[in-house]
């Protein structure tokens, strides 16, 4: 029989047939952050966003800055977000250009992802701190909507350019909603204010041909059967702190899950061994790829996140049959697994992430 590509292996787990092998991720996603969509400051470096918040890199924490600490906030009531944000002109942008530069050439065994950062709660908090976010949840819920409105209207914009000028096959749309221990905020206040905004924002993917991957970071158990009913293709990075057993039992087969290997107990653990990275890639990958739809993955900040995820194509290339077996074995004599000169983990370990 022939060996299929990863993009053709996506997709029959995308239209609901069995994989040939569990996706690995980093040869799965060609991922782009696109230079004319300034959500952080330029290059993910230090600076300002197109909104007027500054951001600090952190070298020990390459392309994850942070919200500067002790600047003002740039809208302190949410009240006068009409006059106070000023939304950038999508139209004045050169487009095409950035496209080339962003992508070259897109590669055709690959699922060519677009990052869409800064969902409706992110940008909040983004914009007024994250206390005074989570108060004007409550104290002024209809202008926090309508504000939501209007910021996932400009992301659908951003969609339709995207499709136009870059081609992308897949949006990773983020907008983090839990803790570690449950929601950020109340069920409700999501189902009223967040869910319906980014609701038409995955519809309008769909409409435009692009899949939607939705990231939110966090304990969301108590929402992720609401999630799943939005119409997501893939969700991710459905940590360890959720009830993972759960989820598979219950929601198997409705979505592609990416994600579940454990970051904080395992891969970023000083004390973890090869063998424990290994364990937990086994374990998860015999939990959610048994009939398929699962893509291993993890949000980590150690570079042995690399171990990980080539531990995930050496288990999962066979995982259904031995038709790729040879293919394990060139992947093994190439990388040589050498965990200690990786590169440096992103803020998409593994992606072959473009921001140049």
């Amino acid at each position: 029989m022939s060996k299929i590509t990863e993009r053709e292996n996506f997709y029959r787990m995308v239209n609901k047939e069995q994989p040939d092998f569990v996706p690995h991720q980093p040869s799965l996603l060609q991922m782009v952050l696109p230079r004319a969509i300034e959500d952080r400051a330029p290059g993910f470096g230090t600076g300002y966003d197109w909104f007027g918040v500054h951001w600090t890199e952190d070298p020990e924490m390459p392309m994850m800055p942070v919200a500067t600490a002790n600047m003002p906030v740039v809208l302190e009531d949410i009240c006068d977000w009409h006059e106070v944000i000023k939304w950038p002109d999508l139209s004045a942008i050169d487009w095409e250009a950035c496209a080339k530069e962003d992508v070259p050439e897109k590669d055709p065994t690959k699922i060519l992802c677009a990052m869409l950062i800064s969902g409706p709660f992110e940008r909040l908090h983004d914009l007024m701190g994250f206390e005074n976010a989570l108060c004007s949840l409550m104290t002024d819920p209809d202008e926090c909507e309508a504000f939501f409105a209007k910021l996932c209207d400009f992301k659908i914009d951003q969609l339709k350019y995207l499709k136009k000028y870059y081609d992308i096959d897949m949006v990773h749309f983020q907008d983090d909603w839990g803790s570690q221990k449950d929601l950020f905020f109340n069920p409700q206040i999501w189902r009223d204010l967040i869910k319906p905004h980014v609701t038409r924002v995955i519809n309008a993917a769909h409409e435009l041909d692009i899949l939607f991957d939705m990231h939110s970071c966090g304990k969301i158990d108590r929402i992720v059967d609401e999630i799943i009913e939005m119409g997501v293709d893939v969700l991710d990075p459905i940590q360890p702190i959720n009830d993972l057993q759960r989820w598979n039992n219950d929601y198997h087969g409705k979505l592609i899950f990416m994600g579940a290997l454990d970051a904080q107990n395992v891969i970023d653990s000083p004390s973890s061994s090869e063998e424990d990275i290994k364990v937990e890639v086994h374990q998860k990958t015999d939990l959610f790829a048994t009939n398929g739809y699962y893509i291993p993955f993890a949000v980590a900040l150690s570079p042995r996140v690399m171990e990980a995820l080539d531990e995930s194509f050496i288990y999962g290339r066979t995982f259904y049959s031995d038709k790729y077996a040879e293919d394990v074995s060139l992947f093994i004599a190439q990388n040589k697994l050498k965990t200690n000169t990786v590169s440096e983990p992103s803020l998409v370990p593994g992606m072959d992430l473009n921001i140049n």
